[in-house]
C-alpha cells in the first residue's frame, strides 16, 4: 500500500457543489466572490449526462442525471464545481452539526468588502464580522459566515495578523497568498 508521502499530495484542486440552479450558482459566485467560468463538462461533452454513462466514476445515483457541470476559478485557492441534477435528493441547508462537508472557508483581505458582495449578490449574512478566537486570534483577525440563495454555508476569514500553533505542530497552515489584481482582470 502507498503511503500518504508517497502519493505527493499537492492539496485541494476542487470542491464539487450540487445546486438546484446551475446558472444562478454560476452567477452568485461571479457576483459575490469574482469567480471565473473556466469550463463546462456538459457544454464540452453535451448534455445531460446520465448516472448510466458516469455513475459508476463518480457515484451518480442510477435514475438521474447531471443537467448542467462546470468548473469555476476562485483566485488562487480551489475551484468549485457546480453540479445541476435533475432529481436531487436531501437538504440544501447544511449546517456545522451534520456529518459530511458542512462549508468551506475563503481567505479574504477584507472582510467588510466581502460581505458587502456576498449580499449584494444574494447570499444571507449571518452575524458577524466577529473577532476570531484562539488559536486564530490576533489583531484584525475576523470571520463571518453567509448562506448561498440555495442554503450552502460558506465562511470568510480575515487574516492580518499571524495565527498561533500547538507545541507539537510540525508544520504551518495552508493560507492563501494575497491576490495583487491587475488591470487585465478587472
Amino acid at each position: 500500500m502507498t503511503s500518504p508521502a508517497h502519493a505527493r499530495i499537492r492539496g485541494i484542486e476542487h470542491i464539487g457543489i450540487t445546486v438546484p440552479d446551475h446558472d444562478a450558482a454560476v452567477s452568485f459566485f461571479r457576483k459575490a466572490f469574482g469567480a471565473e467560468l473556466l469550463l463546462s463538462q456538459t457544454r464540452t461533452n453535451g448534455g445531460p449526462i446520465s448516472a448510466e454513462e458516469v455513475g459508476a466514476k463518480n457515484g451518480l445515483r442510477a435514475g438521474t442525471r447531471m443537467m448542467k457541470v462546470s468548473i469555476l476559478r476562485l483566485k488562487n485557492g480551489p475551484n468549485v464545481e457546480i453540479f445541476e441534477i435533475d432529481l436531487p435528493q436531501g437538504t440544501p441547508v447544511d449546517n456545522v452539526a451534520n456529518y459530511g462537508i458542512s462549508h468551506f472557508s475563503v481567505t479574504v483581505e477584507d472582510i467588510d468588502a466581502m460581505s458587502e458582495a456576498f449580499a449584494g449578490a444574494g447570499g444571507t449574512l449571518l452575524e458577524g464580522p466577529y473577532d476570531l478566537g484562539a488559536p486564530e486570534d490576533g489583531p484584525g483577525n475576523r470571520g463571518r459566515f453567509g448562506r448561498t440563495p440555495w442554503g450552502l454555508l460558506i465562511e470568510f476569514e480575515q487574516f492580518p495578523a499571524p495565527i498561533s500553533y500547538a507545541a507539537e505542530a510540525t508544520s504551518t497552515r495552508w493560507l492563501p497568498e494575497t491576490v495583487r489584481e491587475t488591470e487585465d482582470s478587472e
